[in-house]
């Protein structure tokens, strides 16, 4: 066989690895959007939006009187969520309620005024829309110094732009943190939250519904 043949074997092999791996990826998120949407019927009340930390999350089990919908998605950078705000506005709800910025953090891949100015725009065409935003205050990660100084950074201007926009911010994490940032019992790889954080989390959403 020439090299050529083999050469051009190769390359034909490689894109259709390519496109195999494009389609599959293609696919889970399609079918991890499919389980974000309700099964219930009735008006939601809310709608939970973000990333993987939204994504994650048992919303119907326990915010249930609130008919949540879920929309979270794994990976989701500021700018892809902002993509994402019409189908939160599609199901109309009162409040939505938006985590994101992490993986902007993570991944290096935006600035800190392009990411608040993202989350600017995703609270203004719900409050266009008539529904209120609820901002979450980005969460700490165990024992990473580095990414807690920037969610510091970010929080801070968030906290700032919602006191001037009259818009409610909340700190679903300050009973999580010790000296380590994220409290180690409370996560399963350092990020994300366990069983035990997200029942902290919940409450934290439980009480500011039963309060507004």
């Amino acid at each position: 066989m020439s090299e050529k043949i083999k050469l051009k074997k190769i390359v034909l092999w490689v894109l259709f690895t390519i496109g195999t791996l494009f389609s599959l990826s293609l696919f889970i998120s399609k079918y991890q959007e499919q389980l974000s949407l309700p099964d219930h019927e009735g008006k939601p009340i809310v709608v939970m939006f973000g990333d993987s930390h939204t994504y994650h999350g048992d919303w119907k089990r326990n915010i249930n009187q609130y008919n949540p919908i879920k929309l979270g998605w794994g990976g989701y950078t500021s700018d892809k969520l902002v993509e994402k705000t019409s189908k939160a506005v599609s199901f109309k709800p009162k409040y939505v309620f938006i985590l994101c910025g992490g993986n902007d953090i993570s991944y290096r891949s935006s600035t800190l005024e392009n990411t608040l100015n993202n989350l600017k725009l995703i609270a203004d065409t719900l409050k266009n829309n008539n529904i209120t935003p609820v901002f979450q205050k980005l969460m700490y990660q165990h024992n990473n110094p580095e990414f807690n100084a920037s969610v510091d950074s970010l929080n801070k201007a968030l906290t700032d732009y919602c006191y001037k926009e009259q818009i409610d911010i909340i700190d679903i994490g300050k009973k999580m943190y010790d000296d380590t940032g994220l409290k180690a019992s409370l996560t399963s790889d350092n990020l994300h939250l366990n069983k035990k954080g997200y029942i902290i989390w919940y409450k934290v959403i439980n009480d500011y519904l039963e309060n507004h």
